[in-house]
């Protein structure tokens, strides 16, 4: 092809890869129309079940991703420390169920051990790993934390019990959201060692 005096070079490939991307895209765009064109609309854009391993208490929706104790050190960016027994840390998605900001609270997520004790996460080591001790979730957001609790060497550690929000249940109402008294017992046996 010739312009203002200069030839410039034809790509019939080119040519050829555009026209097969439109026939392509145009026939997954009409696969998509004809199988949803005799679908009833949903309901709701937002699920209404709980994928396995969710626990919900208030409109905090938590997953346990994992735990582990026997661990005889934790360090930082900044610091390192021993515990006095052991170490165990877990690792929580904590999902936002509302359209509202919810707060998540470190400290009221405790370890439980087989005699039935709680353990409260320790300060020192959540400002090592630099876990911060409250978060604020927007509508609809998750996040992922770690927890850190220095329990006794032979403790026998068998789950988690989580807490979540225990705000309004919805904007104008005057009714707290329906939760457990005591958090919600997530049974999990620990992978031990570092």
């Amino acid at each position: 092809m010739v312009r203002a005096g200069r030839t410039t070079p034809t790509y019939p490939l080119i040519a050829v890869v555009r026209a097969a991307a439109l026939v392509l895209a145009a026939a997954v765009g009409a696969a998509g129309c004809e199988a949803t064109a005799g679908a009833p609309p949903s309901a709701s854009a937002r699920p209404s079940h709980r994928a396995p391993g969710e626990h919900r208490d208030g409109h905090l929706v938590f997953t346990v991703l994992a735990l582990r104790c026997g661990l005889t050190a934790v360090a930082g960016t900044h610091s390192e420390a021993q515990p006095d027994g052991q170490f165990c840390t877990a690792r929580l998605r904590v999902r936002n169920a509302d359209p509202a900001f919810h707060t998540y609270v470190a400290a009221q997520q405790r370890l439980v051990n087989a005699d039935g004790a709680l353990a409260r996460p320790d300060s020192f080591a959540m400002a090592v790993r630099r876990q911060h001790e409250r978060v604020e979730i927007g509508g609809h957001d998750l996040i992922e934390i770690e927890v850190w609790y220095d329990v006794p060497k032979r403790a026998r550690v068998t789950g988690l019990r989580v807490t979540g929000d225990r705000d309004p249940d919805g904007y104008l109402s005057g009714a707290t959201v329906p939760h457990a008294p005591d958090g919600v017992f997530v049974p999990m046996t620990p992978a031990t060692g570092p």
